[in-house]
């Protein structure tokens, strides 16, 4: 396996290869005497890593990465939200955490895991940023990030009608705006359960465009330059939330009784075509 030559694209491959199942792509991230502490005895070395990381793998544990950062100490460190099934139980448990990982020649030479408790998740995802925190999405001095998601399930997808401008009103997919500190995929994951109730499982990115709305005095009103992906649920239930006004399960040879927009029609079928590909929607874990 080819190892990514950027610490940051290390990491990812890190999680991509955790959340895929797959144990000996992880253990080659390591270097043979790594050492991982993950709050109890720290295991060293790659026999102990892959056992170690097995028992998780085990319990199918997946991990949504919030942020990658690089840490002034030369470290990287990553922030998650997880779910996982403990063998005692039938539930699927939520939980969160960080990982700093030290990283030479490549590869991972150390790494330290802090798993948050649960008093500390529910305060974080039921306290919302400061609104003064966030750039304007009218007349905004710089583009906004957006991610979307095209979430495919028995060959539906899910479609969002829009409660606020832009496209108030209309049906749409659901997505949102990237907060400071986040990846695209850990901001397009957040979105999904905010607007739709869904966990989802992020896929390969469909499409990259950017929308500028101009206003009757030619002044930007709105930039977003947005990257959809497609995903598939994982957990939840369909819902609606946060700016939306209702949300189901679309056939996609009916959509044009949703008055999509035409770009958004072209990102599903782009998104249809992607998961044939790929075998995306049978090829979950």
């Amino acid at each position: 396996m080819a190892l990514p030559p950027d610490p940051f694209d290390l990491i990812r491959k890190w999680f991509e290869s955790f959340n895929a199942g797959d144990l000996e792509g992880l253990v080659e991230l390591y270097h043979e005497s790594a050492a991982v502490d993950a709050g109890s005895d720290p295991v060293v070395g790659r026999d102990a890593i892959r056992q170690s990381l097995g028992t998780a793998l085990s319990q199918s544990a997946r991990r949504t990465v919030r942020t990658i950062a690089r840490v002034e100490t030369g470290a990287m460190h990553a922030e998650w939200r997880g779910s996982e099934q403990p063998r005692a139980a039938g539930d699927i448990a939520t939980t969160a955490g960080c990982d700093d990982f030290l990283i030479e020649d490549g590869l991972i030479r150390g790494q330290r895991s802090v798993l948050y408790p649960l008093s500390f998740q529910t305060e974080e995802e039921s306290v919302a940023p400061p609104v003064t925190t966030r750039p304007p999405r009218q007349y905004p001095a710089q583009p906004i990030v957006g991610v979307g998601g095209v979430i495919m399930q028995d060959s539906r997808v899910v479609l969002v009608k829009r409660r606020f401008e832009p496209l108030a009103g209309q049906w749409s997919l659901p997505g949102g705006r990237l907060e400071l500190g986040e990846t695209l995929e850990g901001g397009l994951a957040r979105e999904m359960l905010e607007e739709t109730g869904l966990e989802v499982e992020v896929g390969l990115v469909v499409d990259v465009f950017d929308r500028i709305l101009l206003d009757p005095e030619r002044k930007v009103r709105y930039h977003y330059v947005l990257i959809d992906y497609l995903c598939r649920p994982i957990g939840g239930s369909l819902a609606y939330g946060s700016d939306v006004a209702a949300a189901e399960f679309a056939n996609p040879g009916d959509l044009a009784r949703y008055r999509l927009t035409p770009k958004a029609t072209s990102v599903i079928e782009k998104a249809i075509a992607l998961a044939r590909t790929h075998q995306w929607e049978r090829n979950g874990r």
